[in-house]
């Protein structure tokens, strides 16, 4: 390899197990893309509702329950599920798990279905062919990665186009 070689983004590398991004839940920004979300839990329930093919998700927060034990405090992830459906006799969503991080192996797997309600969503997001609505998590992480990532961050997320939202 020489030394002048550009090195792969790690969106471009084959991964063993699923990306993660840490990112503290209590930044203003974060806070922000939160409270959009919640805000146009409307606009996702038409996306899931209207006819189509598209990939609908919602990330929801868990809590890592030994971590938590281990530390006397509340450890929480978030994780992305798909295939996003809503009852409209319960007025509740049913998603599921494409990938588990290890600290919840034990109690959730990939496959698995979960129903949950509109203000358990903290984020949500429809990629309909390449062009994503929502994901405004996303957009924050993207924003903050270098300019040379994104392309790659966009590819590893299967995004050719964000559709404009509140100016972003």
């Amino acid at each position: 390899m020489s030394f002048w070689r550009k090195k792969k983004s790690k969106f471009e590398e084959p991964q063993v197990e699923p990306l993660f991004m840490a990112v503290s839940s209590m930044e203003e920004e974060m806070s922000h893309a939160y409270a959009r979300a919640a805000a146009s839990m409307a606009e996702f329930r038409a996306h899931i509702e209207r006819q189509g093919d598209r990939i609908c998700s919602a990330k929801l927060r868990f809590k890592d329950p030994r971590q938590s034990d281990r530390t006397g405090k509340d450890v929480l992830l978030f994780l992305w599920l798909t295939a996003i459906e809503y009852n409209p006799a319960s007025g509740s969503y049913i998603g599921t798990f494409f990938e588990v991080p290890p600290e919840l192996s034990e109690w959730h797997f990939a496959g698995q279905r979960l129903e949950f309600d509109g203000s358990d969503v903290f984020d949500w997001m429809v990629n309909d062919d390449g062009v994503l609505h929502g994901g405004f998590t996303l957009r924050v992480n993207r924003r903050r990665l270098p300019e040379g990532e994104r392309e790659a961050f966009d590819r590893y997320v299967g995004v050719r186009q964000w559709v404009q939202w509140d100016g972003h």
